[in-house]
């Protein structure tokens, strides 16, 4: 494997983690939504139901089992939210792919200004070896299901079909 074989090979691979991230991001503030709009109705109506039914002098029994019910519901989607922490779970996947992408950013400079001097590439390569163990220890997991996705979209075959003449020399 030459250098702009390896170049090609980093960028791809932290592409494709990058992207990983992002999407893992979308999902979990879909989810973070799924869960609190829902929340938020209910817990407006069940508010709305019981001033309503203190206005009337009837108690309607169907009426105070539903708000109930409600009630039940709108502490469980709210309590769902919480637990499952979607926006901060959304939050860290976005910070983890725009360190992904600043790398990839630092790897393509090194692809088109590579030092002439191999020392210095091999330094330049050694200070991003490092910068991406260290993303990766701070990375949340990927969601299997979008990475399985990701691995079938993004092979290194197509990227080197899309990008050619990536890190060599024009």
């Amino acid at each position: 494997m030459d250098k702009s074989d390896l170049l090609r090979h980093w960028r791809f691979r932290i592409h494709r983690v990058q992207t990983g991230h992002y999407e893992a991001g979308r999902r979990y503030d879909r989810m973070h939504l799924f869960l609190g709009i829902p929340a938020i109705a209910v817990s407006t109506i069940v508010g709305t139901s019981v001033f309503a039914s203190l206005a009337t002098k009837e108690q309607n029994v169907g009426v105070t089992i539903l708000v109930g019910l409600l009630s039940v519901a709108s502490a469980i989607l709210a309590s769902l939210q919480t637990f499952l922490k979607y926006s901060e779970l959304a939050e860290r996947h976005k910070i983890a792919g725009a360190k992904f992408a600043d790398l990839k950013h630092k790897i393509e400079l090194v692809a088109v200004f590579q030092p002439t001097d191999s020392e210095a590439l091999k330094n330049q390569l050694s200070e991003i070896e490092q910068e991406w163990e260290k993303v990766r220890e701070e990375s949340p997991n990927i969601p299997t299901k979008i990475w399985r996705k990701i691995e079938g979209s993004m092979t290194l075959e197509k990227d080197i079909e899309a990008h050619p003449r990536f890190g060599h020399a024009a």
